[in-house]
């Protein structure tokens, strides 16, 4: 039997692959981020596919911390009977769980209202021009508390886990960073400084769900901007969660303002003026040159960095398309987990197909329209592709 549909475990969860459905926002959600049918169906449709875990996309854990409407908010208990009905349904359809808490910080998106978003320092998202505020120490201290309570509404939702983000230049990122985080108190300067925040928030989760539950994080391997996170950075991250009792790790990187695979222009630039125009171009420029360095499993490799370093479950992903490439993953020790996203878009049946046919039926071609018309114009996530299944 191939290794990918071996079980697995993480914490106290059993998984019946090692094939991880990566958490992707996809804005099913109410407007105040309630479960909806079409929610349920959706994630219904993804546990009828055959993936061993499910983790969701993006639970903003208080209002600020949300990154738009139509994304889930996990900031009162009236969220939890809804998200109970998902999960019965995932679990009867034989796949888990896990929830991705998420507070979003300067990537909060300015079509949600006209507060200012929070963030470690005052450094301007370049896409959108916003300049997001300082936080404040009590607002600091909120956001650690609301990480923790989200945490307790999941686990009485039922859910099998939870996962903190801490990639892609969100707020855990973003204290995480000497790009992001230029602050002068005991939250920022030092690396050791900058890495308070995410154990704070470690600790505020597992003081609200218990050393019975599991914990993961999806962490950047490094930064793509000047000043951002290290690799040896997020080692030096990685070994300290594990002594607090991480159960597993997923390893990603990016931030907003860059994104990988395909560029649709067309999609970025619809609706802008004339200066947003000319500010995107250059970022489209940079990431044309770093689309051309990408690889299929362009974050494996630091996956295996960092799995070298800790003794818990670490999960790949990264444009991942080829069984071969999962496979060899697994085997060569990359990684414990293959994650993917974008297919999972365009096939929530991949792993069912998998199972039937030892080839490779994996049809995205990563053109990136389906997070872009999500992101930037606020889309249904679906495929866009001809002939797309969602």
């Amino acid at each position: 039997m191939s290794h990918l549909f071996s079980p697995g475990t993480i914490g106290t969860m059993q998984l019946k692959n090692r094939i991880v459905r990566s958490a992707t926002e996809e804005l099913r959600a109410s407007s105040e981020g309630r479960v909806t049918d079409e929610y349920l169906r959706f994630y219904t449709r993804l546990a009828k596919g055959g993936v061993g875990l499910i983790i969701t996309g993006n639970y903003g854990v208080n209002v600020m911390g949300r990154a738009t409407l139509g994304t889930m908010l996990l900031d009162d208990d009236a969220v939890i009977d809804g998200l109970r009905k998902v999960v019965d349904a995932v679990h009867e359809n034989g796949a888990a769980i896990v929830a991705q808490l998420n507070h979003v910080g300067r990537q909060r998106h300015p079509d949600i209202d006209d507060k200012t978003p929070l963030a470690p320092s005052q450094v301007k998202v370049r896409y959108t021009g916003v300049k997001p505020r300082a936080m404040t120490g009590e607002e600091i201290a909120e956001a650690i508390q609301a990480f923790g309570q989200a945490a307790r509404r999941i686990r009485e939702a039922g859910f099998d886990g939870v996962q903190i983000h801490g990639a892609h230049g969100y707020l855990v990122n973003q204290f995480l960073s000497r790009y992001t985080n230029r602050r002068k108190d005991g939250w920022g300067g030092s690396a050791e400084n900058r890495r308070k925040f995410v154990l704070e928030v470690y600790r505020a989760v597992r003081d609200a769900v218990g050393t019975d539950f599991p914990l993961l994080i999806k962490i950047n391997a490094r930064d793509p901007v000047s000043k951002g996170v290290t690799l040896d950075e997020t080692m030096a991250t990685c070994r300290a969660l594990e002594e607090l009792g991480i159960d597993a790790i997923e390893v990603s990187d990016g931030i907003d303002e860059l994104i990988k695979g395909g560029i649709p222009t067309d999609v970025i630039m619809r609706g802008r003026n004339i200066f947003q125009r000319i500010m995107l171009r250059f970022l489209i420029e940079t990431m044309v040159k770093r689309r051309a360095r990408l690889v299929e499993g362009y974050h494996l490799p630091d996956a295996e960095a960092v799995r070298r370093e800790v003794n818990v479950p670490v999960i790949g992903v990264g444009g991942i398309r080829h069984r071969a490439t999962m496979e060899r993953a697994l085997e060569s020790g990359q990684a414990d987990f293959v994650a993917l996203s974008r297919p999972f878009i365009r096939q929530p049946n991949l792993v069912n197909l998998m199972e039937k046919d030892d080839g490779d039926p994996v049809s995205c071609i990563s053109c990136n329209r389906c997070a872009l018309e999500m992101i930037v114009h606020q889309k249904l996530l679906r495929c866009y592709q001809k002939k797309g299944i969602i």
